[in-house]
């Protein structure tokens, strides 16, 4: 899960970004605070987290293969959402039993 900071850290990478990789942004994120642990293959363990926030913050975001490489391109205008965002979790449901015919076996 991503941190506020990380969060604003990616914004602020994306206001000044308009052509990307995941590595160059998660090196990024790792120079400026984020955790620095990696896989066994080496990938930043904030890579998948940063991959998600980045779909959801930007819908309308194109992904480009490039090389061996996927390069995100920002189309248009960036969300200017400034608030601090709150993790919601999902709370449980409080629905009564379900009463059907009892079953001997």
């Amino acid at each position: 899960m991503l941190s506020y900071k990380e969060k604003e850290l990616i914004k602020d990478y994306l206001i000044r970004h308009n052509l990307f990789n995941l590595k160059d942004l998660c090196n990024y994120l790792m120079d400026n605070g984020a955790s620095k642990e990696t896989y066994s293959t080496g990938k930043p363990k904030i890579f998948p987290y940063a991959a998600v926030y980045i779909k959801s913050y930007i819908p309308g975001i194109e992904m480009k293969r490039h090389e061996n490489n996927i390069l995100y391109e920002i189309k248009g205008e960036l969300p200017v959402n400034t608030e601090m965002e709150e993790e919601v979790e999902p709370k449980e449901k409080n629905t009564p039993s379900k009463i059907g015919q009892l079953s001997l076996f």
